[in-house]
């Protein structure tokens, strides 16, 4: 059964105290306390000290004249007032509205530096509104545990810069729909079950560190977005058959950043664009405000869509909600503009009029009923879990096309880093083999490519860090719809049939990586082959003119006992024989040149030519040489990939 109140916005005024600074400028006091409900802005100067205990005397002509403005409130709290003084007339009143199943805010409205963080959090010593109204939730849920079944959950979130951001879940920005029966949604926020006050604090504690916030010259600690704590209440008797009813609430503790000119807080740059984000979104909350209380316009568009910030408070603001505004104020002229628009806004809010209900669903239907209420209950989970399938559905396409993107640069840099290789080594092989101008010739051709490579590597680079973004950010996306898959299913557990859904993606993810690893497997493959049938052709030729050389030699006479022992060595690799060598050697000599080589060596005849001007120890240095970078070329590859990948390969190319 829903019961119906009308309800106006409670609001409430603190003036903090006056600061050091404030002191010792000499600004005078522009507010003053006249008892628990009415303050006067601007008084005449008669009524009221200036700071350092002076009554002013003479007032000057050429001085504006007093304000002298009298406004009335549900509390007004004085530069005396503590942290228990407010909690005490605000929050605690309003929990028991939230265990009664109505909807509730509490927000603090003001200027930079006029004390609503302070009024909300607090600080260690002397916590401030949010922290004592979770210990009072608490206590209250303990004092009704042997006769109710308590579920809560809570969030926190932040607009920062027109940008919504979970502060208690590293995602991107969230988007803000309106849902026909749960009202403003944040999609994707994350909801957490509390096991005690602690632990909520603790939450709490966390989400603010990682607040935006920074030092202006108004504030050393500065925040710089709003920040919106909300905690959902759901509670049904142990006894279901004397009161067979659920009763569902929200509260929303709200901490709004402060509204500042520019040039009050030398603002610049960065600091001066959040500080214009700020002044809008306040603005327009100050328009709905305007909108609202104003008795011609209720049927009148109230424009709650100009910013995220308004779109927030909607449920707060003139709707089935019981609302409590704290607006904090400094008693300084320094702050003289900014004090009256906030005690005009909070004058103004006076006049905004809620209609609330009771969130209470009553479960005391016929038989009948049941089965038309678990049909509609079943479709509505139906719904929800389409919508869940076919986000999962365009996060997994988005993110197949992103990783495709990924292994395929991947692909392009081992395939330019293969070619840099090959174009070093073959202009080693120039330098030893050709003549001066050639060599010379082939060096710059050389240096160009590099150069062309190298440009290409950073172009590949470049992409491979825009690809890393998309695929973060399509990360954060999968992150929220898994957590929207946890609120469909009981015990905070998806549907079986979406955890199957996301498995089938993450499987089909899987082999859609196997099979372009295998491709781009073939096409290094490819590249490395054509490197390897130039080296062959290269050893065809070298190893043959290496054994005529050799030989001529030898019938000459002048092989020594280097040339012989380097072509002995050069036989062991060729016919694959091991050798004496150290064990550090030992991994060097992994492979050899197939043994059909071997008649190179051994077959050709002796040269009875005078070619002796044909040095052994440069036939012997090329010979070395490029055997060397042939070796080392047939490993490229395999160091290139993993086991893994090569076996994969050989399993397609042999069956």
């Amino acid at each position: 059964m829903a019961s119906d109140v009308c309800s106006h916005v409670k609001v409430v005024v603190r003036v903090r105290p006056t600061n050091d600074s404030e002191k010792c400028d000499n600004f005078r006091n522009v507010v003053q306390v006249v008892d628990n409900h009415m303050l006067i802005f601007d008084p005449k100067e008669q009524q009221i000290p200036c700071f350092g205990s002076q009554r002013v005397q003479n007032r000057n002509i050429n001085k504006r004249a007093n304000k002298d403005l009298k406004f009335v409130f549900d509390n007004v709290f004085g530069e005396d007032s503590t942290q228990v003084d407010i909690f005490e007339n605000t929050t605690k009143g309003v929990l028991d509205s939230v265990m009664n199943g109505f909807n509730c805010t509490v927000f603090a409205y003001g200027a930079t530096g006029a004390g609503k963080t302070h009024t909300m959090l607090g600080s260690q010593n002397d916590p401030g509104v949010m922290y004592r109204t979770m210990k009072e939730l608490f206590r209250r849920m303990d004092e009704v545990k042997e006769d109710k079944v308590f579920d809560v959950a809570f969030s926190y979130l932040e607009v920062y810069n027109e940008q919504i951001r979970d502060l208690l879940a590293n995602v991107g920005p969230l988007a803000v729909r309106e849902d026909s029966s749960k009202g403003v949604v944040v999609q994707g926020l994350t909801l957490h079950q509390p096991k005690s006050a602690e632990h909520i604090l603790e939450a709490l504690d966390y989400g603010n560190q990682n607040r935006t916030q920074h030092p202006t010259d108004m504030n050393a600690t500065s925040s710089r977005s709003h920040a919106v704590f909300q905690v959902y209440l759901r509670q049904q008797d142990k006894t279901a058959s004397l009161n067979p009813n659920v009763c569902v609430a929200k509260m929303s503790l709200i901490d709004l950043a402060g509204s500042e000119r520019a040039s009050a807080t030398n603002a610049k740059g960065a600091r001066l664009r959040e500080g214009a984000n700020i002044n809008r979104s306040l603005l327009a909350l100050g328009n709905v405000i305007n909108a609202l209380a104003d008795p011609k316009s209720k049927k009148a568009h109230i424009p709650y869509r100009d910013s995220k910030l308004t779109r927030l408070l909607k449920d707060s603001l003139g709707g089935n909600c019981r609302t409590v505004m704290i607006a904090n104020v400094s008693p300084s002229s320094k702050s003289y503009d900014d004090t009256h628009n906030t005690l005009k806004y909070a004058n103004r809010a006076k006049e905004i009029k809620s209609l609330l209900k009771s969130n209470v669903v009553s479960l005391d239907s016929h038989i009948g009923q049941y089965a038309v209420i678990c049909e509609k209950q079943r479709q509505e989970v139906m719904a929800q879990t389409l919508l869940a399938s076919e986000a999962l559905q365009r996060i997994f396409c988005s993110r197949a096309q992103i990783r495709s993107e990924q292994l395929d640069l991947e692909r392009q840099l081992k395939e330019n880093e293969l070619r840099q290789r090959h174009s070093e080594e073959a202009n080693l092989q120039a330098q030893s083999l050709c003549a001066k101008e050639k060599t010379e010739k082939a060096t710059c051709k050389h240096e160009r490519k590099i150069a062309a490579l190298r440009t290409q590597q950073q172009h590949i680079h470049k992409r491979m860090e825009e690809a890393t973004v998309r695929f973060l950010e399509n990360d954060g996306w999968l992150h929220r719809v898994e957590n929207e898959m946890k609120l469909l299913g009981p015990n905070a557990q998806a549907p079986e049939v979406l955890e199957k859904e996301l498995c089938c993606h993450r499987l089909e993810l899987q082999v859609n990586d196997l099979k372009q690893h295998i491709k781009q497997m073939v096409q290094l493959t490819v590249l490395q082959d054509q490197e390897n049938s130039r080296m062959q052709k290269i050893l065809n030729i070298l190893l043959p003119a290496h054994n005529r050389h050799y030989h001529v030699l030898c019938e000459a006479g002048l092989v020594t006992p280097t040339d012989e022992m380097e072509n002995h060595e050069l036989e062991q690799l060729v016919l694959r024989e091991r050798g004496v060598a150290w064990a550090d050697q030992e991994g060097a000599k992994t492979s050899g040149f197939c043994s059909e080589l071997a008649p190179h060596i051994h077959s050709s005849k002796p040269l009875h030519t005078c070619q002796i001007s044909l040095s052994l120890s440069l036939s012997l240095t090329l010979s070395l040489s490029l055997l060397s970078l042939s070796l080392s070329l047939s490993l490229s590859l395999s160091l290139s990939f993993s086991l893994t990948d090569i076996h994969i390969y050989l399993m397609l190319k042999f069956g």
